[in-house]
């Protein structure tokens, strides 16, 4: 990958998920005051913030499948229930950016 492509896809990501943070380590401590993330949250992150589209595929699938044990696990909290959603239809929409990027 070139690096005029490589910036371009860091700054479409970092539009379309503002809150993410620029590096991994970000992921230690969140707003909600825990002081670690919790495990679907750290999946999810590393399936927004990677770049090599032959390993997103398999990122997508973790941080899918982490997300709905989360959901099964706590369905009494609607917010955190509407977070889980969210994260769910993010993870959609950049799989169907990937998918029209390998058409192309």
């Amino acid at each position: 990958m070139c690096a005029l492509t490589y910036r371009h896809d860091y700054r479409f990501r970092a539009r379309l998920f503002p809150n993410l943070g620029v590096c991994r380590m970000s992921t230690a401590h969140f707003p909600s005051g825990e002081p670690t993330a919790p495990l679907w949250r750290v999946l999810y992150q590393d399936a927004l913030l990677e770049f090599d589209n032959a390993k997103l595929p398999k990122r997508i699938l973790r941080a899918r499948s982490a997300i709905r044990e989360r959901a099964q696990e706590n369905l009494a909290d609607p917010f955190e229930r509407r977070v889980l959603d969210d994260a769910l239809q993010t993870l959609q929409r950049l799989e169907e950016i990937v998918a029209r990027k390998q058409c192309a």
